[in-house]
């Protein structure tokens, strides 16, 4: 009965005081956290690249690039036709030049400065310096001299041995069929001119990187491959070939042992044969001749206007 009377004296002390205690009182404080760096609004985290945008990000860089090469070929290309325009100008008012000399001075120049010097080994070279359109392609063609300045070496090639004969006797230096192919590839035999009979272009096939970069394989399209060789040969004496390699054009048209005026014909008939090529060619410009230079083996080279 005592410690019930304690308890119940005590819990009425006590009830009171909980009851009016403050609850913050009591409460634990927690510490307030502030950041060193507060966060913007417009500070978000970065995304991870997904597969997705680095492919577009790697499209974009392709289209960036490809656009970068075409400005630069644009450039490439006007500098380009700025400087042709500017080289065909030029070429108009070549004649204007007073540093040119006729064919005949030209011609008794070159021939003083070979004298003391074997004639059979010097000749008389024709350079032309081309102002040629944009994408033009190599001009070839044949002209004929009234002198040669050589004896050609032409060679037939054919598998009939009557055909090889009738060549030989109409002019041809070599004529033959597979021991003519294998001196060829040996290199045991050198010639300027070369034609064929259809029946022997198989045997070619071996020597056609040799030849072709010379321009003298045989071909239909250029006219020295046909069943009538000795025609061929007939047609073709006294003519010379030529090609442009890039803007310039060389030949040997004459020797120091020929005349001034021999030399002048054969210098007017170049020139003739070189313009009839340029007509005939299918460029929607023609090429303008911007210098012509006659030259000896020892000589200088001298501007001429033909």
């Amino acid at each position: 009965m005592i410690i019930r009377r304690q308890l119940s004296r005590a819990v009425p002390q006590f009830t009171p005081a909980l009851a009016h205690a403050s609850p913050s009182k009591y409460r634990p404080q927690l510490p307030t956290m502030q950041l060193a760096h507060p966060r913007f609004r417009g500070d978000k985290k970065k995304k991870k690249d997904t597969p997705s945008s680095a492919a577009s990000r790697q499209s974009d860089i392709q289209a960036q690039q490809a656009r970068t090469k075409l400005q630069e070929r644009e450039e490439r290309r006007r500098e380009l036709k700025r400087r042709t325009d500017r080289e065909r100008t030029e070429a108009r008012n070549t004649k204007i030049t007073p540093m040119l000399m006729d064919i005949e001075t030209a011609a008794r120049y070159l021939k003083a400065a070979e004298v003391g010097r074997p004639e059979k080994t010097a000749t008389i070279t024709i350079t032309l310096k081309l102002a040629l359109p944009l994408h033009f392609q190599s001009l070839r063609g044949t002209v004929r001299l009234p002198k040669l300045p050589q004896a050609e070496r032409v060679a037939v090639f054919t598998e009939n041995p009557e055909i090889a004969e009738a060549a030989l006797t109409a002019g041809a230096t070599f004529a033959g069929g597979d021991e003519l192919v294998n001196q060829v590839k040996n290199g045991e035999v050198t010639f300027e001119k070369s034609f064929a009979t259809p029946g022997a272009l198989p045997l070619l096939r071996g020597v056609q990187r040799l030849l072709g970069p010379k321009g003298l394989m045989p071909s239909e399209r250029r006219g020295t491959v046909a069943d009538d060789v000795v025609g061929l040969l007939e047609t073709s004496h006294g003519a010379l070939d030529f090609r442009t390699r890039g803007k310039i054009l060389t030949a040997v048209i004459a020797r120091t042992s020929f005349t001034p005026t021999e030399i002048e014909k054969n210098v007017a008939a170049f020139m003739t044969g070189f313009r009839k090529a340029i007509k005939n060619s299918t460029s929607r410009q023609a090429p303008l001749v911007s210098e012509i230079i006659l030259s000896s083996t020892f000589g200088p080279g001298v501007m001429v206007l033909a």
